[in-house]
C-alpha cells in the first residue's frame, strides 16, 4: 500500500512540475510579447526552458520507474 501512495505522489509531483512550467512560460511570454521584435531574446530564457524540460523528463522517468516497481511489488505479494 505504501508503494501505491508513493506512486501517486510522484505522479502528482510530475503534474505539478508541468503546470508550473506552463505558468512560467506564460509569464515569460507576457513580459516578452511587447518587445518581441525590438530586443533579442536573452539566452537565459532558453537555458531556463531547457532545464525545465529536463526536470520534467527526469520526473516522468522517475514516475514511470516507481509505478512499475509498485506494480511488481503489488503483484509479487499476491499469491494464488
Amino acid at each position: 500500500m505504501k508503494m501505491i501512495i508513493l506512486a501517486i505522489a510522484v505522479w502528482v509531483l510530475t503534474g505539478l512540475i508541468a503546470v508550473l512550467g506552463v505558468t512560467a512560460g506564460a509569464t515569460i511570454w507576457a513580459y516578452m510579447e511587447p518587445v518581441v521584435d525590438t530586443a533579442p531574446m536573452p539566452v537565459s530564457y532558453f537555458a531556463a526552458a531547457s532545464v525545465g524540460f529536463l526536470a520534467l523528463l527526469l520526473s516522468l522517468g522517475v514516475s514511470v520507474g516507481i509505478t512499475v516497481h509498485a506494480a511488481r511489488c503489488n503483484a509479487s505479494s499476491k499469491t494464488f
